[in-house]
């Protein structure tokens, strides 16, 4: 006879198969070695007449005596088998089904003591075995240990009453693991930062109207508010009692909302939340101009609005570019919020500044349809033009003379590039004025009209040397 065999509740049970919820619950965790022994031993259970014992189940799955004990110690800790007798080695099977907790059993003298004192410290009622086990689970896979675990359990004692629910302990334990802070020394240092902020954030509470006790997320906003923000206490009790906030967090979103919209003192806040309701008033203009519609603006506000105004982009330019997105077909936020982003580095904020760079633009043009003309060119000015436009301005010519060039360069292949030469090589000279042209030396051409070659004076023909040359000395100069 096998020394695997079913219980007497396995056998009632008529099970013969691997039950489906260890596959699902138990199998994917489990090390390699240990599945292979627990699947050997159930096909044991299923086939009792087999006689064999420790050494002959060793060796047919080629592993050591010692892990295949090790792999059914680790079975039995989840209470999946029991080993019933070291000596001969026998393992009883339990049936697994739907109610099957996958907890793992520890060995009670190992938080015998930690087990004590928590009980010591929620004493209005008793601490179940899951409890336990998950904070249990929560040291064995993680750098807590039980002194440092147990003052994290005074600590919410503390706040939430000695009856606290345990998901809030653990809740709070993982929060502290997830930074690091694991032992004793370490968790001491953050409550003492906790307690010396309870009468800041005790305040605070009062001031929202509420008597409930802080905890650890109330403490972490007020430090976060505090110590990332910048904002000063004072100002904390201000914005509470200014905004009428029921709880910590409608109190938390406010604050960062004033912090995101770059409102810092007092009056700022005041201001900000004066006009918050005409600001949804605003957004649900904008929406509407840009043909959406958008039920809660709350979004549109924060995201797009509040960041608009804070460029100093009032009303009237925000309905005004909304208009002008919708008519250039770029009808959303994001694309409104682009067009937003480049009047703004153009230092067009106002209608004013936009209407007098309009009118400019528009000047710009007329100005290039008159030079195209003088080219004998036909076709609307393009965004090289003005660019040209723009360069030639800089580089000091007054219209005069770019109307000049312009009239130099008729009947060329392309006479914007032909204008760019004339004007290169007249600033070269230092020449700015339509007199100083003409007091320019002719330079002979028997090809080319004298009217088109007068802008080329002076200019010398350079050798393949000459040009090396200059390659040379132009490979530090940064244009």
């Amino acid at each position: 006879m096998s020394f695997c065999s079913f219980s007497k509740e396995n056998n009632k049970s008529g099970k013969t198969l691997i039950d489906n919820v260890f596959i699902l619950n138990f199998l994917p965790d489990a090390p390699e070695q240990a599945v292979k022994v627990y699947l050997y031993g159930l096909y044991l259970c299923q086939n009792s007449d087999f006689a064999i014992d420790l050494s002959a189940f060793s060796e047919v799955l080629k592993i050591e005596q010692s892990e295949v004990v090790d792999c059914f110690k680790y079975w039995d800790e989840y209470g999946l088998v029991s080993i019933i007798s070291q000596s001969p080695f026998t393992v009883h099977y339990y049936p697994i089904n739907e109610s099957t907790a996958k907890y793992r059993r520890f060995n009670p003298e190992k938080y015998e003591a930690f087990s004590k004192t928590v009980q010591e410290i929620i004493n209005e009622r008793m601490i179940s075995v899951t409890e336990y086990n998950e904070y249990f689970t929560l040291m064995e896979n993680t750098a807590l240990k039980p002194d440092a675990f147990i003052l994290i359990i005074k600590y919410c004692a503390g706040l939430k009453g000695n009856n606290i629910g345990y998901k809030y302990i653990l809740t709070v334990a993982k929060e502290f693991i997830s930074r690091g802070i694991t032992t004793v020394e370490l968790i001491n240092k953050e409550l003492d930062g906790y307690f010396s902020t309870s009468k800041e954030i005790i305040s605070v509470l009062k001031a929202i109207k509420t008597t409930k006790q802080p905890d650890v997320e109330d403490i972490q906003s007020y430090k976060r508010w505090i110590e990332k923000l910048g904002f000063e206490h004072e100002f904390v009790l201000q914005v509470a009692t200014l905004t009428k906030s029921k709880t910590i967090k409608k109190l938390d979103k406010n604050i960062e909302e004033l912090y995101a919209n770059r409102c810092f003192t007092l009056e700022e806040a005041k201001d900000y939340f004066a006009r918050k309701q005409e600001n949804f008033l605003l957004c649900s203009e904008i929406t509407k101009k840009l043909g959406l519609y958008v039920e809660v603006l709350d979004n549109v506000l924060s995201t797009y609005v509040s960041p608009w105004q804070a460029k100093g982009f009032n009303r009237d330019t925000l309905l005004f570019v909304a208009d002008y997105c919708f008519k250039k077909n770029r009808r959303t936020l994001e694309l409104m919020n682009t067009t937003i982003e480049k009047l703004y580095k153009m230092g067009l904020v106002t209608i004013q500044s936009i209407t007098l760079y309009v009118e400019q633009y528009n000047k710009n043009d007329e100005f290039i349809e008159k030079l195209l003309s003088y080219t004998g060119t036909s076709r609307k000015p393009n965004a090289w033009d003005r660019e040209n436009l723009e360069n030639w301005r800089a580089w000091n010519f007054t219209d005069e003379m770019i109307i000049e060039a312009a009239k130099r360069s008729s009947h060329v292949t392309n006479p914007i590039s032909y204008m760019n030469s004339i004007l290169s090589n007249w600033k070269s000279q230092n020449v700015f004025t339509v007199d100083a042209i003409e007091k320019l030396p002719k330079q002979p051409n028997s090809n080319t009209n004298s009217s088109k070659t007068v802008h080329f004076a002076n200019e010398r023909n350079y050798t393949e040397s000459d040009i090396n040359n200059l390659l040379k000395h132009f490979e530090d100069f940064e244009v």
